[in-house]
């Protein structure tokens, strides 16, 4: 797995109307064991990344841990209430299936695509 870069940031925020939800998260087998709401913890995180995201001198997209558009976009997307000890707990889960690193406080996703 690789992170996502400029180049694919730049394509899917062409793609992300309201909010970019990549299948394979959710219909895959790979997946399954993940809990639905760490997945839309990731679709969240994921959609922050893809609207405001900040790039490192290799051109790997980031977001800050404690960025304040995770809480709200987890919310509207899972339609509950979320407080920031969650995130950093779906945080936390999503860095345990290697769908994310945690560098300082730096988060970086990993892409989610078919292995082959």
């Amino acid at each position: 797995m690789e992170f996502y870069d400029k180049k694919l940031i730049e394509k899917l925020k062409k793609e992300c109307q309201p909010y970019y939800v990549p299948d394979l998260l959710f219909n895959s087998s790979e997946y399954k064991l993940v809990r639905l709401e760490v997945k839309w913890a990731y679709v969240a995180c994921l959609n922050v990344l893809i609207n405001n995201p900040l790039f490192n001198n290799d051109g790997y997209a980031y977001f800050k841990d404690d960025n304040p558009m995770l809480i709200e976009t987890l919310a509207k997307l899972a339609n509950k209430k979320v407080d920031s000890e969650k995130m950093k707990g779906y945080i936390s889960e999503l860095e345990d299936v290697e769908l994310l690193t945690v560098s300082a406080r730096d988060v970086y996703l990993k892409r989610i695509e078919h292995i082959f």
